[in-house]
């Protein structure tokens, strides 16, 4: 009886270890499917809300924090750090953006903005980053010198270092580069703690303050390679008759942040900051307006 007795004691405890084995099997995959996720290989994002899942070639769906499904989106694209979404019923865009752990929304084609940040992000086992290719003609985040939107410009003016420039070619601020991607060039200024984003895929200047969301404050009309050997030619200065203008200075919260952010628009646009500010999309976008 003894025996009998001490046989099922381990056979109990063998069970028990196996069943222990297992959790600690699924664990450790866990553990490693969170490490070296980037662009090309991540298949969940989660966050505080829910999570959204690869759930088949091309498709992606997002999940409520009851497991049902909230909403489906078709995979448009992905490139080093980040996996570009599209729900065309409500014409809704998504960047899981790894390298930030942001989720970015926005609709219609517009800006986005950081919408979730990322808890945990998991990779596909299968899926492999693409092999680097030859040096692309294409300007991209890694070989990209200049950056041009409607009111400026920003030019890499030394290694590590970005000036952005006014219509009049003057300097108005300057940058320290922190990272690239495939599609970005990171930046910082840490006399203002401001941080930018030149996202090339998109087409859009990020900004952000003391490292927290981002959101899309510039739309580049052009890029280059090359630097060129003076400071970009100046655009025509703004029609006599036009002494004031309202201009897109992203999601302004309160006359504070006003405050810190409607200078630097007015003097990216070689104007000056008349103090009043407003918001047209709540939420999403404001205007300051600037006197010329």
């Amino acid at each position: 009886m003894k025996f009998l007795n001490r046989a099922a004691a381990m056979g109990l405890t063998v069970a028990a270890l196996g069943s222990t084995s297992l959790i600690f099997s699924e664990a450790a995959l866990a553990q490693r499917q969170q490490q070296g996720v980037n662009g090309y290989n991540v298949s969940e994002a989660r966050f505080n809300g829910g999570l959204f899942r690869e759930t088949g070639r091309g498709h992606w769906t997002e999940y409520g924090t009851d497991g049902r499904v909230k909403f489906t989106f078709n995979e448009t694209g992905r490139d080093d750090w980040s996996v570009y979404l599209n729900d065309p019923s409500r014409n809704v865009q998504l960047q899981i953006d790894i390298h930030r752990k942001w989720i970015r929304l926005g609709d219609n084609g517009g800006p986005k903005r950081d919408f979730y940040p990322i808890a945990s992000a998991f990779r596909n086992e299968g899926r492999m980053r693409p092999p680097r290719s030859a040096p692309s003609a294409l300007t991209d985040g890694r070989n990209v010198q200049q950056v041009f939107f409607s009111g400026g410009s920003f030019r890499q003016t030394g290694p590590g270092r970005w000036t952005e420039y006014n219509v009049q070619g003057r300097a108005m601020f300057e940058f320290a580069e922190t990272g690239r991607d495939q599609w970005s060039v990171y930046l910082n200024d840490s006399s203002r703690n401001i941080q930018l984003q030149l996202d090339l895929h998109r087409k859009w200047v990020g900004y952000g303050q003391n490292g927290g969301a981002k959101s899309d404050l510039y739309q580049i009309t052009s890029t280059s390679r090359q630097k060129t050997a003076s400071r970009p030619t100046p655009r025509p200065a703004p029609p006599p008759a036009s002494r004031t203008r309202n201009v897109n200075a992203g999601p302004i919260w309160s006359q504070q942040d006003a405050r810190t952010k409607c200078p630097a628009v007015a003097a990216s646009q070689g104007g000056e900051w008349t103090g009043q500010w407003r918001t047209t999309v709540q939420g999403r976008m404001s205007v300051c307006e600037i006197r010329f």
